[in-house]
């Protein structure tokens, strides 16, 4: 049975998570790599890197090493399973992302071998929660920074 694509499902977030939205490209993963912060648990590392121009994008990429994982399908199926689990928590992250305040890019290195759905999940959800939190931090503080320089955001001004 086809889904009809004209029914809008608005109770339902959207959840995909299209091409465009993952990392590509050696030169993004090479500028990633220089400067990024680290998150770790036991079978997932998280680094990611924050641009000041918003053009750069928020993306994603999903990496199994060679050196721990030796079987191309071991590899394939640990970046399925890690696509698929922030797929269906990327709202932890969305709505940051949505507002283009700043650019985003992040992967996720698989840590651990013979990885399952369950541990990338118990794994990846405190990650993106701190990621979350430190993201908000950071939005806070550019939006003082932005107050305090002088720059009037309110459409209203104080008269004395």
């Amino acid at each position: 049975m086809k889904k009809d694509r004209n029914r809008s499902d608005g109770d339902k977030p959207d959840q995909s998570l299209p091409r465009s939205k993952i990392l590509r490209g050696r030169r993004n993963f090479q500028r990633l790599f220089e400067k990024s912060t680290v998150l770790t648990s036991d079978s997932i590392q998280f680094r990611y890197r924050l641009y000041n121009d918003p053009s750069e994008g928020c993306y994603i990429g999903f990496i199994a090493p060679k050196k721990i994982m030796r079987s191309a399908v071991q590899r394939n199926k640990a970046k399925r399973l890690m696509r698929e689990v922030y797929r269906i928590h990327q709202d932890f992250v969305q709505d940051i992302f949505s507002k283009n305040v700043f650019g985003f890019h992040g992967v996720f290195l698989a840590r651990k071998s013979e990885l399952t759905f369950s541990d990338i999940k118990k794994d990846m959800i405190p990650l993106l929660q701190q990621v979350r939190d430190r993201l908000l931090n950071m939005e806070s503080r550019l939006s003082k920074t932005d107050i305090s320089s002088g720059s009037n955001t309110n459409s209203e001004t104080k008269r004395t």
